[in-house]
């Protein structure tokens, strides 16, 4: 193009035969006019972003908005004591919200209006921490070259931004492949692959999930909603081209959903890779920590503005175990994100790899340290147990609101409590279903920054010196040496009569309907130990010890939760659980261990932006040369 002609963009009609025609300007022959206009792409790969957990507006079914975060609704939801909380936090009664607030960038994404926006789900999750990257990957993978007025024979005419990443890169690509911290050497893409980009459109969708809901049941409904909404939108935006397969980016826990999804035979073979960010991919101590403390990411965050955005927004999510535990305890969702039985813990705790929750108290002859699991079934020996101590839930906070009493009769169990033991095998069930679940092309990143530290190990110190001599002492310090609340009540004792006849009688017996009679007596009293938990306030366990036992000075043992991190990470994923992804028995395309954020920001961070731009291309890439090789 010529720098004196005057330049336009032409009219695009597209017909019904899904044909598109584009119509130009007229202009008195004395006047010097050019217009662009695109060149029909052959294939579509829509780009899906799952984002993590509390990322998703959620509706209950009267269509309140009971997760809808922003400035307009913080003093509301700091208000909520636990039982409002449980009340619309019910995963029972929620559903994901479409209407949510958005921001949309009319100079980079002219043609992204509030109607395409919403009808790809943009709406569905919170602008904070993913407004900024729907825009970046939508602007960067549908435009990757520069205007042709801009073009150069014999040189990159890529964008600023796929600059850093192409042929031989420029003066920052040094700096950013050093941030990227990959495992094995990163090579840069070469002209072709970013070429061939010219052949798509990707269109991004953001697919919001009930994150209060099982990440299985998530990924089902997600797998409906591409086959269904998404896919109509790609055909609206792109009658004429061919879909090819989706890429799956995620944030969070939207790894574990993702890892449900690629094995759900609805989209299965349809998915061309996966791009995973800050996954806590066997789980986080922080869940534990933060349902027995309350949310308390400001006490571990760097930085005076982020500890301070961090302090106003707890009380949101639940600044203390009771408000906490109320959603939680019922919600299978935000449990999946308890460490996994594969957890290791091998570099800081090697005497223990499994080993996530440790027990410390002093002795009059040194220090004794137990660790937990001692096995490979933290269901039963942690999520599961009451009578213990260190117990991860407060019974008595599950059900403020009185909803889960109500299911004892209906469903047939004895218990609140038990009905959160089977929610805890939902977690057993879903951690099975994708321990070892990855995608054949699967990129990732994660952080392992000392700047950002996680709760890679949760730290349970006992104030006093404890007379005691062995780990399983302290781990069952309640149960042996606890002071019993003992109650006296009648011992009651059922016995049946017996008959002469008593097969005749039972034949009578069972065509009548009627039980065989028996003789209640009571035999005396009977002594029934009525030991309740050891809460005394968020972070803080007290055991009241038999003064026969001797076991401390004052009766009592004291435990305190230690309230600093102390892994390297992001915030809150540490890195033991980011680098699953890069454990022995895996095989992921590249992965990459990207410092300088805060978890719930990762996206916002200009090299994890490129970083994700750069494994989707690979991924494309790879699905073009496997579609070469099926010919």
């Amino acid at each position: 193009m010529s720098n004196n002609a005057y330049t336009h963009d032409a009219y695009e009609t597209i017909h019904k035969s899904g044909n598109v025609s584009y119509v130009s300007h007229t202009t008195p022959n004395s006047v010097k006019t050019e217009c662009e206009i695109p060149a029909p792409v052959k294939y579509v790969v829509p780009i899906i972003f799952i984002p993590g957990i509390m990322g998703s507006n959620l509706k209950d079914k009267n269509d309140k908005e009971v997760w809808y975060p922003g400035l307009s609704t913080l003093l509301a939801y700091r208000r909520r004591d636990a039982r409002q909380r449980q009340i619309d936090l019910n995963p029972e009664t929620t559903t994901v919200g479409y209407d949510g607030d958005l921001k949309l960038n009319k100079k980079q994404l002219p043609y992204i209006t509030e109607e395409i926006a919403r009808a790809r789900g943009w709406g569905s999750v919170i602008t904070i921490g993913y407004a900024k990257v729907l825009i970046y990957l939508e602007n960067q993978l549908n435009n990757p070259f520069k205007k042709l007025s801009e073009h150069q024979q014999e040189q990159f005419n890529g964008t600023a931004e796929w600059e850093k990443i192409v042929d031989a890169g420029n003066k920052e690509t040094q700096d950013i492949l050093k941030n990227w911290s990959s495992t094995k050497a990163v090579e840069l893409l070469n002209l072709e692959q970013h070429e061939e980009l010219a052949d798509y459109a990707f269109p991004v969708f953001a697919c919001g999930y009930n994150w209060l809901d099982s990440n299985m049941n998530s990924a089902d409904k997600i797998a409906d909603r591409l086959n269904n909404e998404v896919m109509a939108q790609v055909k609206k935006e792109y009658p004429t081209a061919k879909f090819k397969k989706f890429i799956i980016v995620t944030h969070s826990m939207g790894g574990l959903v993702a890892r449900a999804l690629i094995q759900n035979d609805k989209v299965k073979d349809k998915i061309a890779g996966v791009v995973h960010g800050v996954m806590p991919a066997s789980g986080a101590p922080a869940v534990y920590q933060r349902l027995t403390v309350g949310w308390d990411g400001w006490k571990a965050s760097t930085g005076i503005i982020n500890k301070f955005k961090a302090w106003l927004t707890a009380p949101m999510f639940g600044d203390t175990s009771e408000r906490l535990t109320a959603v939680l305890a019922s919600a299978p969702g935000g449990l999946e994100l308890l460490p996994f039985a594969n957890y290791s813990n091998a570099i800081d705790f090697p005497k223990n790899p499994k080993a996530w929750l440790i027990l410390k108290a002093n002795t009059p002859t040194g220090e004794i340290t137990a660790s937990l699991p001692q096995t490979a079934d933290p269901y039963t020996e942690i999520y599961q147990r009451k009578d213990s101590w260190w117990a991860m839930i407060n019974a008595d906070f599950i059900d403020p609101a009185g909803l889960v009493a109500k299911k004892i009769d209906q469903d047939g169990y004895d218990s609140i409590f038990d009905i959160y033991v089977k929610n805890i095998e939902a977690v057993r069930k879903l951690h099975d279903h994708i321990k070892d679940s990855y995608h054949s092309n699967t990129y990732a990143h994660y952080g392992a920054d000392t700047e950002h530290q996680s709760f890679g190990q949760v730290v349970w110190r006992c104030q006093e010196v404890l007379n005691i001599s062995s780990e399983q002492e302290l781990i069952e310090l309640m149960g042996l040496y606890g002071k019993k609340n003992l109650i006296e009540l009648p011992d009651i004792v059922k016995e049946r009569k017996t008959t002469r006849s008593e097969n005749t009688d039972k034949q009578a017996d069972d065509s009548t309907g009627q039980e065989d009679d028996t003789n209640v007596t009571v035999q005396g009293s009977k002594a029934h130990n009525l030991n309740g938990n050891a809460y005394k306030k968020d972070g803080v366990r007290e055991i009241l010890l038999d003064e026969k036992s001797r076991i401390s000075k004052t009766n009592k043992a004291t435990f305190c939760l230690d309230i600093k991190p102390t892994s390297r990470g992001d915030g809150t994923v540490s890195y033991q659980s980011g680098q699953d992804v890069r454990a022995n028995t895996r095989t992921p395309k590249a992965t990459f261990m990207i410092n300088g954020y805060e978890h719930s920001g990762s996206y916002d961070h200009e090299d994890v932006q490129l970083n994700t731009i750069y494994c989707i291309a690979n991924i494309v890439d790879i699905m073009k040369k496997s579609a070469q090789d099926c010919k």
